[in-house]
C-alpha cells in the first residue's frame, strides 16, 4: 500500500547561535503538549545511523498527539572537508574531516516525506551547517530551515526591545548601545542581563546608568581581578576567573586588551620607581587616587623586571595574532598565556636597568 504523502512539513532543520538555537527548539517542544507529559514524549539522538533514527521515529506518542525527537550533530557529518571552521580543536577537525557516506541517508527525505508518522516531530540542531552541505541540499524540500545567527546592528536592537516587551520592559536607544558592547554578541549572557535589568528597574525605562551599574561595571570588575590574579602569580585564581569570564562571553581579545592595558599601568609604575619616585606621587602620575589601587599597582611593578615586561609585552602581541589569524584555538592560547604569565610572576623579581 502506498504511503501518504502528509500536507505540513514536521521535520525542522535549526542552526546558528547556541542559545537562540535553544530556544526556538523551546518553542517547538512547546508544540508536543502538556509539559507533564513531554518526557515520555521526547528522545535525543546524536549523530544516530540511519535504523536508528528510523525506529525512533516510528515509535507512536504515548497519551499525546505528538512525539518530539531532537537529532544533534547529523548534518554536521556531512560538512565539506573545506568547510571546517578556524580555531576548532583537533579532535573537531578530524571528526569534520572525516566526511560521512551518504549511503542510506538517501532515503531520509523520501522517509520524511511519505512514511514517517503524521505524529512525529523531527527537529535537526547544529551548530553551524555550510550551504553546500549535501545533507542540508537533500533535506530542504521536506524540512523547515532555520538559520540563527546573532543579531547585530538595528536587529540585535530589535531584539533587546522585543525580549524587554515580553517581560514588561522598556529601553533607551543609549542603554541598548552600552548593552550590546558589553555582552559582546554572546546573546546568552545579553538575555541573562534583560532579566537582571527589568528586575532591577520595576517597569520603568531601562537607561544608560542602569547598564552601567548591573552590567559594565561587574563585568569589568571581574575581568581586574582576573588580571591582577595573574600578574601577582595567583595561577588557580587566575585560571578559574578567566574560565568564567570566557563561559560569560568575554572575548579573548577583549582578555588580551585588559591584561595590556594593566601591564601598562606596572610599566609606568615601574619607570616611576626607578626614578624614585615615591609610591604616593606614582598613584597620583598614573591617575589613581586609590590608596589600594595605587598599591597594587607598585606591588605588580616591584614584581616584574623590565625583562619580564618586555617578556609580557611579546607574549601578549602573539598570542592576539594567533588567535585573530586563526593560528591557535582560543582558549588553549589563552591558558597558556596565564600560566606562563603567573609562573613569571611567582618568581622572585629580578632588577634589571631599563635599556634606553
Amino acid at each position: 500500500m502506498p504511503h501518504r504523502r502528509r500536507l505540513l512539513l514536521t521535520a525542522y532543520i535549526i542552526y546558528g547561535d547556541s542559545f537562540l538555537v535553544s530556544r526556538a527548539l523551546e518553542e517547538l517542544r512547546a508544540q508536543v503538549g502538556s509539559p507533564d507529559l513531554l518526557e515520555a514524549n521526547s528522545h535525543t539522538l546524536s549523530v544516530p545511523d540511519y535504523a536508528q533514527l528510523r525506529a525512533v521515529c516510528d515509535a507512536m506518542p504515548f497519551l499525546a498527539e505528538h512525539r518530539l525527537v531532537v537529532v544533534e550533530g547529523l548534518l554536521g557529518q556531512f560538512e565539506p572537508r573545506d568547510g571546517r571552521r578556524r580555531g576548532a580543536s583537533q579532535s573537531s577537525r578530524r571528526s569534520q574531516g572525516q566526511r560521512q557516506d551518504i549511503g542510506r541517508w538517501k532515503e531520509l527525505p523520501g522517509y520524511i516525506a511519505g512514511e514517517m508518522p503524521e505524529t512525529t516531530l523531527l527537529v535537526f540542531l547544529e551548530e553551524r551547517v555550510s550551504r553546500n552541505n549535501p545533507m542540508l541540499r537533500q533535506l530542504q524540500p521536506c524540512a523547515q530551515v532555520q538559520s540563527l545567527a546573532a543579531p547585530t546592528g538595528e536587529a540585535l536592537a530589535r531584539w533587546v526591545r522585543t525580549r524587554l516587551e515580553q517581560r514588561g520592559s522598556q529601553i533607551t536607544p543609549g542603554a541598548i548601545l552600552v548593552l550590546s558592547q558589553a555582552a559582546d554578541n554572546d546573546m546568552r549572557a545579553l538575555d541573562n542581563d534583560l532579566e537582571k535589568l527589568s528586575l532591577y528597574t520595576m517597569g520603568r525605562p531601562i537607561e544608560e546608568a542602569d547598564v552601567t551599574l548591573l552590567v559594565a561595571q561587574s563585568r569589568e570588575a571581574s575581568i581586574f581581578v582576573a588580571v591582577d590574579a595573574m600578574l601577582e602569580g595567583r595561577n588557580r585564581m587566575a585560571m578559574r576567573l578567566m574560565h568564567r569570564l570566557r563561559e560569560d562571553g568575554a572575548e579573548v581579545s577583549y582578555i588580551v586588551s585588559m591584561i595590556s592595558r594593566q601591564l601598562r599601568v606596572a610599566t609606568l609604575a615601574r619607570y616611576l620607581m626607578d626614578r624614585r619616585v615615591g609610591d604616593r606621587e606614582i598613584g597620583d602620575r598614573l591617575g589613581i587616587p586609590q590608596d589600594f589601587l595605587r598599591r597594587k599597582a607598585v606591588e605588580q611593578a616591584k614584581r616584574h623586571s623590565w625583562n619580564d615586561l618586555k617578556w609580557l609585552y611579546g607574549r601578549l602581541l602573539e598570542v592576539d595574532l594567533a588567535v585573530k589569524r586563526g593560528r591557535a584555538n582560543e582558549d588553549v592560547a589563552l591558558e597558556l598565556l596565564v600560566n606562563e604569565a603567573s609562573a613569571l610572576s611567582r618568581a622572585p623579581a629580578r632588577s634589571a636597568t631599563r635599556s634606553s
